[in-house]
């Protein structure tokens, strides 16, 4: 069991390094290294991951008929191919198909990657795995984001392509690792799993409509940063920059022993000091534009280290539950629900965010505050309903 949670954790790794990467790089790959236009390449990117993300369910399908491991390797083995194709993208209706196809790849992967993780570890050893996880994504971002500084720099595209081959390597690297997994037995008295299942477990439910909370807090966090330092503010740009590079340092370095913390504690002690957290923050927020820059500079950086010690708290922690309580039988199926919780938020946060700060940066960040401190009185209602997956402190699983 220890060589396979090595495997599984080296793999997920590449795959979080190579995804984390990915994300602030896309958009320089496809304006300097293929000749897209910004918003062009922005929109044929949302344009294929909201695509995306309707195939979610059909993932959590497939994986309760063939199982996690089966499907692990799929989406490496799919995201191969996409990042294969990047390159040779050079329109919009190209981007949209590739990006369409390497989000079907990621929902794959994340569809599989929590319950795989449960199989393997089991406990609050599954939250110290997803922890690692999480930590690998972070890192991945911090490597892209450097990569945005040097990489326009060089004028051959070719500088741009082999890093998208490097990627679509590491998947593959990623699938080998996870095909040398054993497969999973199946059991008789196991349920069959069923969408009526997840469907009309109401407390499952229930918790997956809380955890939209969290994840638009965390789409929020920085995403309207360098808009409000520069047009609201009118601020110099490091302000915004540093944030993020703090926030990722963060989550990077206080990962683990975060989780380490919260393992003594029950996961709803967990996410409702995630949500107090990025309650408190965000309402930090709400004067910037009534302050000295200085001072608005001051509350941004320290709120950009109390939002990533509440991501750090709420991302494996809420992941771990939302395994735990899946209806036995529908793990996939449960698993595809709950992260169409993660994927809304992301897809409509741009959105909704423009238009509340249209509205006044006071108001966006009341709204966001708000929403987070709803999600207390949700998760109490909720651990009476779900004991096994948020009350008590699960015991660690022996080697």
């Amino acid at each position: 069991m220890v060589r396979d949670r090595r495997l599984f954790l080296a793999a997920t790794l590449i795959d979080a390094l190579g995804s984390g990467l990915w994300v602030p790089f896309a958009l320089v790959f496809l304006v300097h290294g293929q000749g897209l236009g910004l918003v062009d390449a922005g929109t044929s990117l949302s344009t294929g991951a909201l695509l995306a993300l309707v195939t979610g369910p059909a993932t959590g399908a497939a994986m309760d008929r063939f199982g996690a491991r089966a499907l692990l390797v799929a989406g490496n083995l799919v995201r191969v191919g996409a990042f294969c194709a990047y390159p040779f993208a050079h329109s919009s209706w190209q981007v949209v198909v590739v990006s369409a196809v390497a989000g079907f790849g990621d929902r794959l992967f994340w569809t599989c990657n929590a319950p795989m993780a449960a199989r393997l570890a089991g406990g609050r050893d599954t939250d110290r795995v997803l922890a690692t996880q999480t930590a690998g994504r972070f890192a991945g971002a911090g490597v892209g984001a450097a990569a945005m500084a040097v990489l326009p720099a060089f004028t051959s595209p070719w500088a741009f392509h082999l890093l998208a081959y490097a990627n679509a390597a590491s998947f593959a690297v990623a699938a080998v690792l996870i095909r040398l997994l054993p497969r999973a037995e199946a059991r008789a008295d196991r349920p069959a799993g069923s969408w009526r299942a997840v469907l009309g477990d109401r407390p499952f439910a229930g918790f997956c409509v809380t955890h939209l909370a969290f994840t638009l807090a965390s789409a929020s966090k920085f995403a309207v940063l360098p808009i409000v330092v520069r047009d609201l503010l009118h601020g110099p740009q490091w302000i915004a920059g540093t944030a993020i590079a703090l926030g990722t340092v963060v989550v990077v370095t206080t990962q683990r022993p975060i989780v380490a913390v919260l393992a003594r504690r029950s996961r709803t002690a967990g996410l409702i000091g995630a949500a107090v957290l990025f309650s408190g923050c965000f309402a930090l927020l709400t004067p910037l534009e009534a302050v000295p820059l200085g001072v608005a500079a001051g509350l941004i950086l320290v709120t950009s280290v109390g939002f990533s010690v509440a991501e750090a708290m709420f991302g494996p922690t809420a992941t771990a539950a939302a395994a735990e309580a899946a209806p036995p039988g529908a793990e996939g199926r449960a698993s595809s629900i709950f992260q169409l919780s993660w994927g809304l938020p992301v897809a409509l946060a741009p959105g909704l965010l423009s238009l509340l700060l249209t509205a006044g940066n006071a108001l966006t960040w009341s709204v966001l505050a708000l929403t987070c401190a709803a999600a207390v009185p949700a998760l109490l209602a909720l651990r009476k309903r779900l004991p096994g997956a948020l009350r008590e402190p699960s015991p660690p699983v022996p080697a």
